[in-house]
């Protein structure tokens, strides 16, 4: 036992000696080389930022919208017959009454002069069986049969007019007409179209809403109308009509608003984006819609802090208009939030704040 501790003891001594030889021998580079030190710190991320602001914000119910004529109709006729004249041109302001198209009335003018030639020798028999009556030579049976013939010649003659009359096609309302679909001579038959007439003085557009928005909108109100042909221009109209039932399948409810269009440059059938202006207005914080990630777990931003670190905050979004965002809770005015180059970020990055740079953004923002 004691022979075998004497042996362990002598192969610990030779092993530290053998050590200590060895870190004696390495050169002088290597025994005189630094401690390690801490790595160096990430360069900054680009980013493009900017403050977000307080602005006086407009409370509005937003639809699409279709243009319709204040009055609008096929012109057509209730009479067939030939056509003999036409008196308008594709595109003419029309007034109410004024004659479009003649029909030919040679067969009614006739019978109508026929009608009316017998007339005045029917009366001249009613006058004259009338006083017979009196003096018991004819019988009361005479004179009605000559009363009836009088009357049936006054009435065939009074038809005849309004025959003729009929023949003659007029405007119904002031208005424009359209693109003439008639020809002289051509045989028209009672409901074939003639030219549309369209009174343009006033637009009604019709549109639809949510039931959940109902409360807020009111006869009267204000809209803004914007057509695609008159881009950057906002046409004023008025809620007319606001329809008295909810669709029960879709939840919508139609409404109506007129513009004036005395200029004559709307048109039925036009597209617009509508906003009916409500009257809650005040301030709202906003930022742009590319500040804002939206996802289903909520929405957040990326708050540059005075240190030039960014931290991701949960925000609460309200309106949405254009580019901009309304910030509910999560930003105050002044923060300074990245609006691109996000994807690069995580809390407490350090980023540098690019001015005027475009950094690779995706602009398209999905609608909640």
């Amino acid at each position: 036992m004691r022979a075998s501790a004497q042996a362990w003891r002598r192969a610990a001594h030779a092993s530290i000696v053998a050590g200590a030889t060895f870190f004696g021998s390495l050169p002088s580079w290597a025994q005189d080389a630094p401690p390690a030190t801490t790595p160096p710190a990430l360069p900054a991320v680009d980013v493009a930022a900017i403050a977000a602001s307080e602005i006086d914000w407009q409370e509005k119910i937003s639809s699409i919208g279709v243009a319709e004529a204040l009055q609008g109709v096929n012109v057509s006729g209730s009479e067939a017959g030939t056509v003999a004249d036409i008196l308008f041109d594709s595109g003419d302001k029309a007034a109410v009454g004024q004659e479009l198209v003649k029909l030919d009335i040679s067969k009614e003018k006739a019978d109508l002069e026929a009608t009316e030639a017998q007339i005045p020798a029917a009366l001249a028999d009613l006058k004259r069986k009338t006083q017979l009556v009196k003096d018991r030579v004819v019988s009361q049976s005479d004179l009605d049969d000559a009363r009836s013939k009088y009357d049936s010649l006054n009435a065939q003659s009074i038809s005849l007019k309004a025959t003729i009359e009929r023949r003659s096609i007029r405007a119904p309302f002031n208005g424009v007409l359209g693109i003439r679909k008639v020809n002289r001579g051509q045989y028209l038959q009672p409901g074939d179209e003639i030219v549309s007439l369209q009174d343009l003085s006033v637009m009604r557009m019709r549109f639809l809403i949510g039931q959940k928005d109902f409360a807020k909108v009111k006869i009267g109100q204000e809209i803004d109308a914007h057509f695609d042909a008159y881009p950057g221009e906002v046409f004023k109209g008025r809620i007319s009509a606001i329809e008295p039932s909810v669709k029960f399948q879709s939840g919508i409810i139609p409404i109506q608003a007129e513009i004036p269009n005395s200029d004559l440059r709307l048109l039925p059938g036009m597209y617009a984006s509508l906003d009916v202006l409500l009257p809650e207005s005040g301030k709202k914080i906003v930022v742009p819609q590319s500040a804002v990630t939206f996802n289903l777990y909520g929405e957040t931003a990326y708050v540059v802090g005075q240190d030039s670190t960014v931290q991701q905050v949960t925000v609460r979004t309200g309106a949405r208009r254009d580019n901009l965002v309304v910030i509910e809770s999560g930003i105050k005015a002044g923060d300074m939030v990245v609006v691109a180059g996000q994807l690069k970020l995580s809390n407490g990055t350090k980023v540098n704040v690019v001015d005027g740079q475009a950094l690779p953004e995706m602009t398209d923002v999905p609608l909640q």
